[in-house]
């Protein structure tokens, strides 16, 4: 073969160009593929089959461009009328224009998805509030004779993470996952495989006179080698002072430097009573450690606190968190917890004003209040202010859904996985962003994840039935919560999935079990009025609603984006209750 002549043959009947056409327009066509399918949670083998798709394309492309040529009559099979050194010339310019083409429509696609994604990035980059390492706190050990001082066990920690929370260079792992590891036997290979940590922090505690011998090992998590080993002692009553010293040596065993950290008092150094101390410690734990405790259970180690030391700020959150616990257990209405969770935050921020802690609190209370937007300016400094404070995470992405910024949402709740890797419920809030969006395939995803990792886990169960009821499939709902098999008949979801499915005599057992329990305890109005949608009890459903209203119930959200409330969602004392919460 003549590779010459081959060459010059390609050459004058424009295949070189014609395939930088091809080639020109399918990455064009693939860069508007990457951008568009991800927003239609289109699976990844789209994309990929996309692509093969092309490249099998440009093989018949090639062949194409040898044998047919365009002509004032169109494409056709090259003639020999045409095959002219003027036809090239014509052919080549059309070519050029398409190349041309492509390539300012190519540019128009990189600047607009350089803009899309630079809003993104600076969107995560101010939620990524750091970029280093990260950081578990254990429970300590405790090396003393006495039991007496067992508190100090999850009470230093709790202040060590507390201290270290405030830290912008750091991502501390909440006590949440990190004391799970209470009195269990693991080693640090295990610890970090179920946590992600980079650096743990492990620490024990001897008490002799008072006065508390505490050791410190920082161990780089992927090697397993000790960083860093001290020795650090004080007395019960400067724990505070204590917390701080064991927060300084692990900056300077990571090198973090002043300006990395936030310029903040929280951890300002007090003296606190002993008893104080060790009440509110307590506190912490039997609110940590929830197996049912009534509210007064929880709340009187606090209280003994603040009767002990009235100066001592710690006890005044742990009473404010306690209350927001409360509602979230859904013991309490939400005005009822926001009035009292109030009281002992604006006491707290009047003893230690702008910690990033109680501007959290207050943005939560302000949420409980149905103030959404005056709650954003408080979770913003929060996250300022001490940027793992794990409750900001919780509470500021239900908001976000709220007023339609589901990306930030999602973002948030992204971090709070890091933050608390072992708590389910960061995935089923970002599983339900998903399903509040309509992205159903997304939330499936996370949803059958986590299933087939524990197939039996309630909360999941519980929202594939309801993502199932989304997509209408409502006989495969059943089936789930049938899997389920806990709490059926007082549950609004079950209560509303016998309606769907011919079971109305079932779900008006639910309606009325719900409504009994309400007598005793709160139930929210609007898992009520779910009910009542799906009996088509229309003005019913609606008093339950403008009742949740005026209780601030949380879960109204869900009746703005579900289906099981459409049926009300054109009624205007519905249209009114939405324009008086300024949803709408």
């Amino acid at each position: 073969m003549d590779l010459k002549k081959l060459y010059t043959e390609l050459v004058r009947r424009n295949v070189f160009r014609a395939i930088v056409a091809y080639l020109a327009v399918a990455w064009v066509l693939i860069q508007i593929a990457t951008t568009l399918l991800p927003i239609f949670d289109a699976p990844a083998y789209l994309l990929e089959g996309f692509i093969y798709l092309l490249a099998i394309g440009l093989v018949f492309w090639t062949g194409f461009s040898w044998i047919y040529d365009l002509t004032p009559e169109g494409i056709q099979k090259t003639p020999e009328a045409y095959d002219t050194i003027a036809t090239r010339k014509l052919n080549s310019r059309r070519l050029n224009a398409v190349i041309g083409g492509a390539g300012i429509v190519a540019i128009l696609v990189l600047l607009a998805g350089s803009f899309w994604a630079g809003s993104r990035w600076s969107t995560e980059k101010a939620l990524a509030y750091n970029s280093g390492y990260r950081l578990a706190v254990l429970p300590f050990e405790d090396r003393s004779d006495n039991a007496e001082f067992s508190y100090l066990k999850e009470g230093l920690a709790e202040d060590v993470i507390s201290t270290l929370s405030n830290n912008s260079a750091l991502s501390v792992i909440s006590s949440r996952s990190t004391f799970k590891f209470k009195n269990a036997d693991k080693p640090i290979e295990q610890i970090n495989s179920d946590l992600n940590a980079d650096i743990i922090l492990i620490g024990s505690y001897a008490v002799n006179n008072e006065n508390a011998d505490i050791k410190i090992e920082v161990i780089d998590a992927k090697s397993n080698e000790i960083l860093n080993y001290t020795s650090i002692s004080g007395g019960l009553d400067q724990m505070s002072d204590v917390v701080n010293r064991i927060g300084e040596n692990v900056y300077r065993t990571l090198k973090i430097s002043d300006n990395e950290r936030n310029n903040n008092d929280h951890n300002k150094k007090q003296d606190v009573n002993i008893e104080a101390y060790k009440y509110n410690a307590m506190g912490k734990s039997a609110m940590h450690h929830h197996t049912g405790q009534k509210l007064e259970d929880i709340t009187r180690y606090f209280q003994a606190a603040i009767d002990l030391d009235s100066t001592y700020v710690d006890p005044y959150i742990g009473m404010a968190e306690a209350f927001i616990f409360e509602v979230n257990r859904g013991y309490i209405s939400p005005t009822e917890g926001a009035q009292m969770a109030k009281k002992y935050a604006l006491k707290a921020e009047k003893l230690n004003p702008g910690t990033g802690e109680i501007s959290g609190i207050l943005g939560i209370i302000y949420c409980l209040n149905y103030d959404f937007k005056n709650a954003i300016p408080y979770f913003d400094k929060s996250l300022e202010r001490s940027p793992n404070f794990n409750l900001t995470y919780l509470w500021y992405p239900s908001v976000l859904e709220i007023l339609g910024d589901f990306d930030k949402a999602e973002a948030l709740q992204k971090k709070a996985g890091i933050l608390d890797p072992l708590n389910d419920f960061n995935d089923i809030f970002r599983a339900r962003n998903y399903i509040f969006q309509g992205r159903l395939l997304k939330a499936e995803e996370v949803i059958d994840t986590k299933l087939a990792i524990e197939p039996d886990h309630v909360q999941f169960l519980w929202l594939k039935a309801v993502l199932l009821i989304e997509k209408k499939l409502y006989d495969e709902a059943y089936e789930v919560l049938l899997k389920r098999n806990f709490g059926l008949e007082t549950n609004f979801i079950a209560g509303y999935v016998f309606t769907r499915i011919g079971q109305e005599d079932r779900a008006k057992v639910v309606l009325n079990n719900m409504l009994v329990v309400s007598e005793k305890r709160f139930v929210p109005p609007s898992q009520i009025a779910i009910v009542l949608c799906g009996l088509k009890q229309y003005d019913q459903a609606l008093e339950q609603l403008e009742e949740a209203f005026l209780v601030h119930d949380q879960w109204i959200g869900w009746i703005k984006h579900t289906s099981m409330a459409d049926p009300i969602k054109d009624n205007p004392r519905y249209i009114s209750l939405m324009n008086e919460l300024r949803w709408e």
